[in-house]
C-alpha cells in the first residue's frame, strides 16, 4: 500500500486546484482584422443628436486596430446616400469625413443605405484569409422610403458574409423592425442607446463583437 504523507496530500490537492482553475479561465479572445462601413442616418430625425451621433462614428473608429480598414457612408433618402470616405486605413480621414456629416430632410431609406454599403464592402474590401466584414449601422430604426426589400439585402448580406450591427440611437423611440432582422440573420447585434452615457459601453461591445467570430 502507498503512504502519502500530509505534505504530499497537501501538495496534491494544491496542484488539483491549479488545474481545475486553470480549465476554468476564460480562454483569450483573438481579435480578428475587420474591414467594415460605417452606416449613418443624417435624416431629420437626427438633428437633436447629430454632435451626439459624429462623436459615436469618431469613437468606433477609435476602436480600429492596424489592420482594420473603414469608410463611411451616410443616407437620408435613396438619393442621398452618400460616399463620405472611401475605405482607408488613416483614422484622421475617418474624423474628417465624420466631422462634416450634416442632416437633410427626406425619407429615411435605412435598406437601401445598407445595400449600397454592403455593395461597396463586397466589391473593394482586402481578401486576406481570416477578415471578417461588417456594416456598422447608427439610426433609429425608421425606414421610410427605401426601394430594396429586406429579404433582398438579407440575401446578399449573407452571400458576402458581412455582419450587421447596429448602434440605435434616439431620443424618443426606436423602430427596431428592420434593425433587429439585418442583425439577427447576420449573426450581428442591436445596442440601444437613449441618453449620451450609454454611448461608451455601446460603442466598446459593437467593436469588440465584430472582431470576433
Amino acid at each position: 500500500m502507498i503512504r502519502l504523507t500530509a505534505a504530499v496530500l497537501v501538495t496534491i490537492v494544491a496542484l488539483c486546484a491549479l488545474v481545475s482553475a486553470q480549465d476554468k479561465a476564460p480562454k483569450a479572445v483573438e481579435k480578428l482584422p475587420v474591414s467594415y462601413g460605417l452606416v449613418v442616418d443624417n435624416s431629420g430625425s437626427f438633428r437633436m443628436l447629430l454632435d451626439r451621433v459624429i462623436t459615436v462614428a469618431a469613437d468606433v473608429v477609435d476602436e480600429n486596430g492596424a489592420d482594420d480598414e473603414t469608410f463611411l457612408v451616410t443616407f437620408v433618402d435613396t438619393p442621398k446616400i452618400a460616399l463620405r470616405q472611401e475605405f482607408t486605413y488613416r483614422k484622421s480621414e475617418l474624423h474628417d469625413a465624420a466631422q462634416n456629416m450634416f442632416i437633410e430632410g427626406g425619407q429615411t431609406a435605412i435598406l437601401d443605405a445598407v445595400k449600397s454599403a454592403a455593395d461597396y464592402l463586397s466589391e473593394n474590401a482586402r481578401r486576406d484569409d481570416g477578415r471578417l466584414r461588417a456594416l456598422v449601422l447608427i439610426t433609429d430604426g425608421e425606414d421610410r422610403g427605401s426601394v430594396s426589400k429586406i429579404d433582398d439585402v438579407l440575401k446578399l448580406l449573407k452571400e458576402q458574409n458581412i455582419r450587421v450591427f447596429v448602434i440605435a440611437m434616439t431620443d424618443t423611440k426606436v423602430f427596431t423592425k428592420i434593425i433587429d432582422r439585418l442583425a439577427k440573420d447576420t449573426g450581428g447585434s442591436v445596442v440601444v442607446s437613449k441618453v449620451r452615457a450609454d454611448l461608451p459601453a455601446a460603442v466598446k461591445l459593437v467593436t469588440a463583437q465584430m472582431r470576433t467570430r
